[in-house]
Formats: structure tokens, C-alpha cells, sequence
């Protein structure tokens, strides 16, 4: 008897804005490291590898005929950004998107596959991309397909989302020119 060939589920994504990101710290609410991976639904030939490789994990679970069953009697890790309440986000609007995460912590790397230390670099807003791989589950009766997070890569800097703010931007108008003068010393500390 032959064995039978595991089928592809690993995925490299297209640039993609960077969302929810904890890659150097646990995540409170999933008790991994992970993040929120959008795919813009006018990228179709995307979803459709997506889609794809969800199915392969299925099918290498549980046989050719799991295929038909995501999305029904099997869960999807897939979700219409339009539908779930992250679609008033820009990042979700018009995407299809989900989650990837990981026990272990993943490999974080620069352009040019250069390890990044500092957790400043990844924010919400910059562009990455990711390396997960599909894997389908079946845990006290619930049959699913999940995501499991690998890498990430930073390719460059983008507009930060979250409503985080600058001290710059924030203080700009209180600021003032204080000199030892105005504070009635001549020491400087």
C-alpha cells in the first residue's frame, strides 16, 4: 500500500498591512503570538490559493470529501471583514481575512532577511509579509481548519492605524521655550 502525498498548506502572503500584531509578546486575549492577516477581496486569484490550501488541510485530515464540507460542517479560518465587526476598520473593508498564530514565537525579519529586534518596527500600519501554514483540527467534536503563524516579514513602514497619537502632534500647541532664566536658576540639571 502506498502512502498518500500530504497536500501543500503553506502560504506566503502578498504585501498586507500589518493588523493586531503580537509577534514579541503573547497576546492576552489568544494566549499566543499572532496577528490578523487582510487580503483585499479584489485580490482574487489570492483568496482563491487561500482557499485552496484550506481545503488541502481538510482533505489531509479527513479525505478528498472534507473539501465540500468548510465552510459548513467544517469551520473556515476565512471571514468577511465586511460582516465582522474589524469591517469598520478600513483594513477590513472589502477583505477577507484571518487569524495566524503560534506557541512559539515566530521569526521576525527585515527586508533583507535580517533578524528585527526592536518590537517598535512592527506596528499596526506597516507592511509585511507572512508565512503560515493551514492545518485542520477535530477537538471535542468541533472539525475546523486553523492557521498556524511561521514568519514575518517586514518589507516597509505605512501609515500606523489605531488612533495612536504623537506627543508631538498631541502637546504641539502647550509647548514652550523653557531656559534656566525662566525658572529663576542658572544651573541646568
Amino acid at each position: 500500500m502506498t502512502e498518500k502525498k500530504e497536500l501543500n498548506t503553506k502560504y506566503v502572503t502578498p504585501e498586507i498591512i500589518c493588523s493586531f500584531p503580537y509577534l514579541f509578546e503573547i497576546s492576552d486575549y489568544t494566549g499566543k503570538f499572532g496577528l490578523s492577516i487582510p487580503i483585499k477581496t479584489d485580490q482574487e486569484e489570492e483568496i482563491k490559493k487561500i482557499k485552496t490550501l484550506i481545503g488541502n488541510a481538510a482533505e489531509n485530515k479527513w479525505g478528498k470529501k472534507a473539501r465540500v464540507e468548510v465552510g459548513k460542517k467544517i469551520k473556515s479560518p476565512l471571514r468577511d471583514g465586511n460582516e465582522e465587526k474589524e469591517g469598520n476598520d478600513e483594513v477590513y473593508k472589502d477583505a477577507v481575512f484571518f487569524s495566524a498564530n503560534s506557541a512559539k514565537r515566530p521569526g521576525v525579519v527585515d527586508n533583507k532577511v535580517q533578524p528585527l529586534m526592536d518590537q517598535d518596527e512592527i506596528y499596526p500600519g506597516c507592511i509585511i509579509r507572512a508565512s503560515v501554514n493551514f492545518y485542520a483540527y477535530d477537538y471535542k467534536g468541533k472539525k475546523g481548519v486553523a492557521c498556524g503563524l511561521q514568519n514575518v516579514m517586514k518589507v516597509k513602514d505605512g501609515e500606523p492605524i489605531g488612533g495612536k497619537t504623537t506627543p508631538e502632534d498631541d502637546f504641539a500647541g502647550y509647548a514652550t521655550e523653557n531656559t534656566s532664566e525662566e525658572n529663576g536658576t542658572d544651573d541646568v540639571f
